[in-house]
């Protein structure tokens, strides 16, 4: 009876996420989740309340790997996350085992509590990145006319990101794509600011 019960939510989970994936948040069906798990409407509400706690529970343990490994890390003094390259890997490992979770979570999660996740992302990117860069000019004696520039770059980089994880499926290539992408964006970025420095 318990192999049952554990097959027939594998079911829901599967069909929900499909259904969220393609529907987002807010267009989702719990009916149509029931149809393509292949049960009755009600068998939903014996393992969820309802949408929103069926929702929840698919991405809520992704949010807060992402997000809060991210966020805990900004001022931890055991294994800070304080490069780009420390981002990519924390949402690479991710992606690795919860794909279908972590694009509904930067892409349908519109209506639900986590509607703002590309936003909190790219705050925290951006509070990584000015402590990284910043860090780096001034070391150069560079100086930056405008800081927003910090909070463009994180909202580039998590674009970028984010598109090859929505649009690429083999992990390697993603991988690989995303390091390039660092790349182009911050290799010998103090001299382009240096050089900026004497043009504005």
């Amino acid at each position: 009876m318990q192999i049952l019960k554990e097959d027939i939510k594998n079911r829901i989970i599967a069909a929900a996420l499909e259904e969220f994936k393609e529907q987002g948040y807010l267009g989702a069906s719990i009916r149509n989740i029931a149809s393509n798990a292949g049960i009755a409407l009600g068998t939903i509400y014996k393992y969820f309340k309802n949408k929103e706690d069926l929702f929840n529970s698919l991405v809520e343990p992704v949010y807060n790997d992402v997000l809060l490994t991210l966020k805990d890390s900004i001022d931890s003094s055991i294994n800070p996350i304080c490069t780009v390259i420390d981002i990519k890997d924390v949402i690479l490992d991710i992606f690795k085992v919860k794909n279908k979770e972590l694009l509904i979570l930067f892409d349908k999660s519109k209506g639900s509590k986590f509607e703002n996740f590309k936003e909190e992302m790219i705050s925290v990117i951006h509070i990584i990145l000015q402590k990284e860069l910043m860090q780096q000019l001034k070391e150069r004696d560079i100086e930056v006319k405008d800081p927003f520039i910090c909070y463009v770059l994180s909202t580039t980089l998590l674009e970028g990101v984010y598109t090859l994880l929505r649009t690429q499926e083999d992990g390697v290539r993603i991988s690989i794509l995303v390091d390039q992408l660092i790349h182009i964006i911050f290799t010998d970025i103090e001299k382009r600011f240096e050089e900026m420095s004497h043009i504005f």
